[in-house]
C-alpha cells in the first residue's frame, strides 16, 4: 500500500535545476520543467521548453500538481500559476507551497541488476543501463543524456538483448526523471508483460520473481 506523508515547512528543500513534473487538471497537458529560482515563502520560477509551453498553454490562476524526486523519494505539492513570461525564456511563476507530500509509490521491491539496453524516448534512441527492476517497472540510467521534452506518461520503448541475436522489446511510460550533470535516471512503468517477456526477464535477472 502506498504511504503518503505530509510535511509543513516554511522552507522548500529544492535545488536549482531540479526537474519538475507539472500536471494541470487535463493530463494531456502535463509537461516537465526546470526550477530556476524561488523566493522563499512567496513563489517558484520554472522554465519550460517552447514545445512544452505550447503543449501546456499555462494561464494565471490555473491550479497545478507538481512532482519531483528527492533522495529516491517522490514528493509533490499543489500550487497555482501566478504569472507567465514568454521572453526571453518561457517561465512560469508558481505560488510557494505550504504542504509537501511524500509518497512511496513503489509497492514491490526492486532487484538490483546491470542490463545494457537501448531505449527510445521522445524519438531519441539511446544506450541505457537498467540498474534495478521488478515486474512492474525499472530504473534506467543514461550517461550523457540530451535534454528531452518528456514528462510523466511519456511512452518509452526498451530493447533488451538476450541469447545470441534476440532482442526483447518492452513498452512502458515514464513516471519519474532525475538528473545529475549529464547523467539521467528514468523511472519506467511497464505496460502489462506477457508470459514470454516474464520468462526472458526471469532468465536475465534470476532474482526477479513473477
Amino acid at each position: 500500500m502506498n504511504q503518503v506523508t505530509t510535511h509543513r515547512s516554511q522552507r522548500l528543500f529544492l535545488e536549482l535545476g531540479t526537474a519538475l513534473q507539472l500536471s494541470p487538471d487535463d493530463p494531456d497537458r502535463a509537461v516537465s520543467g526546470e526550477l530556476i529560482g524561488m523566493r522563499v515563502g512567496q513563489y517558484l520560477i520554472v522554465r519550460v521548453s517552447e514545445k512544452n509551453w505550447h503543449k501546456a498553454t499555462p494561464v494565471p490562476d490555473e491550479s497545478l500538481q507538481v512532482r519531483y524526486i528527492l533522495s529516491d523519494d517522490v514528493l509533490g505539492f499543489k500550487t497555482r500559476i501566478l504569472r507567465t513570461v514568454q521572453n526571453p525564456d518561457y517561465l512560469i511563476f508558481m505560488a510557494y507551497p505550504q504542504d509537501v507530500e511524500s509518497c512511496n509509490i513503489r509497492s514491490e521491491k526492486r532487484v538490483e541488476c546491470f542490463l545494457p539496453a537501448r531505449m527510445i524516448l521522445d524519438n531519441h534512441p539511446m544506450d541505457i543501463i537498467v540498474i534495478n527492476i521488478n515486474k512492474s517497472g525499472c530504473l534506467a540510467q543514461v550517461e550523457h543524456c540530451p535534454k528531452l521534452d518528456c514528462c510523466r506518461l511519456t511512452p518509452v520503448t526498451i530493447k533488451l538483448p538476450y541469447g545470441q541475436f534476440d532482442t526483447l522489446t518492452l513498452e512502458g511510460d515514464i513516471r519519474t526523471e532525475t538528473r545529475k550533470g549529464n547523467q539521467a535516471k528514468f523511472g519506467i512503468l511497464f505496460q502489462d508483460l506477457d508470459g514470454f517477456s516474464k520468462k526472458v526477464l526471469a532468465t536475465l535477472v534470476p532474482a526477479l520473481k513473477f
